[in-house]
């Protein structure tokens, strides 16, 4: 027996209609740009009303932070996995994690441009954003520490100086993530070697037990 023809579409369930909206605005998002969004147009990406997503979401402010907390939470599970296994060298593990860094921003086009190119102007959204990234240098500092020499974790001033080699690296990264995405014919590995190049000779010497202090 045939089906009635007004059978309704199956009713998705709220969990997957949120992640649904949230691919949607993503796309939209990296096509656009958040100023240009709307929530129309989002709700056309996504096949339903405009009223549907504000029964998930409240504004385009809170889509726009529930993106940037998934994408960075994704990109740091992404790297800690990456640099989790043992390496015969703290230089091999700054690699693996500089190029898993890479590869991230690589498959992942809408986040490479909401996390990286596009920093915004929202009130509540640049909170969000700058928590974010010291939640990032703090990962990568925890990451560095793990390969630190005894004279680096003995001295007083520990703590701060792997938060600011954190920071820095962290900066060269982003930074590198933003012009890359304006020369996208330049392969990931030379990214990879140019990152280890600037950053790597001094972190060298701080490896082997050398500091200067000023």
């Amino acid at each position: 027996m045939a089906a009635p023809a007004n059978t309704r579409r199956r009713r998705l369930p709220a969990e997957e209609r949120r992640d649904l909206i949230l691919r949607a605005a993503m796309e939209v998002f990296a096509e656009r740009g958040y100023q240009e969004a709307s929530m129309a147009e989002i709700a056309r990406a996504a096949g339903i009303t405009p009223a549907v997503i504000y029964d998930h979401f409240a504004s385009k402010a809170e889509l726009q932070i529930t993106l940037l907390e998934r994408q960075t939470e994704d990109l740091l599970k992404f790297v800690g996995a990456a640099v989790a296994a043992d390496f015969e060298s703290t230089e091999e593990r700054i690699r693996v994690g500089v190029d898993a860094f890479f590869e991230f921003v690589e498959e992942n086009p809408y986040a490479w441009r909401m996390l990286f190119r596009d920093p915004p102007t929202d009130p509540a959204i640049l909170s969000t954003y700058r928590r974010i990234h010291r939640q990032a240098t703090a990962g990568i500092a925890i990451f560095l520490r793990a390969g630190a020499p005894d004279s680096l974790l003995e001295d007083p001033e520990a703590e701060r100086d792997l938060e600011m080699f954190a920071e820095m690296l962290k900066m060269a990264q982003n930074g590198l993530a933003v012009w890359w995405y304006e020369h996208r014919e330049v392969p990931r590995s030379e990214l990879v070697e140019r990152v280890l190049e600037f950053c790597w000779l001094g972190l060298e010497q701080i490896s082997e037990g050398r500091r200067g202090r000023g």
